[in-house]
């Protein structure tokens, strides 16, 4: 059973880093690419595929913060990952709003940041005494 706990805190950084990844691949695609219009190179990204993979990111990263949550059991960080990766959906296949992508990306970083924060109290508690 000890190493079911181990475990448990080898992969549970997975919900924090893919949420950050995903926010990198869309902010940090288009810096890219506004970085690279300005020294002259013009490069066209499918717009679709960039969705596809942001999508596919915020799935991974919705099942890593259910993960966490079985460590810290700390709802918070779940449920605004859930409604914050919901929004991001509506936004890129249901009607698109710069503010509510936004509001989104905005929430996934908190909600990374809170499930962090939560682990780490989870672990102080249970590693200290």
């Amino acid at each position: 059973m000890a190493n079911t706990t181990s475990d448990k805190k080898d992969y549970s950084w997975v919900g924090s880093v893919t949420s950050l990844l995903a926010v990198t691949a869309c902010y940090g695609t288009l810096a890219t690419v506004a970085l690279l219009s300005v020294i002259g190179i013009s490069i066209e990204i499918d717009e679709s595929l960039l969705v596809k993979l942001i999508t596919g990111l915020l799935v991974l990263a919705l099942g890593g913060m259910g993960y966490s949550y079985s460590i810290h059991r700390h709802p918070g960080p779940l449920l605004l990952s859930i409604a914050s990766a919901a929004l991001l959906l509506w936004v890129f296949y249901g009607s698109y709003s710069k503010p509510l992508e936004l509001t989104g990306f905005i929430a996934l970083i908190i909600a990374s940041l809170w499930d962090f924060r939560a682990k780490k109290r989870a672990c102080s508690r249970t590693c200290n005494g």
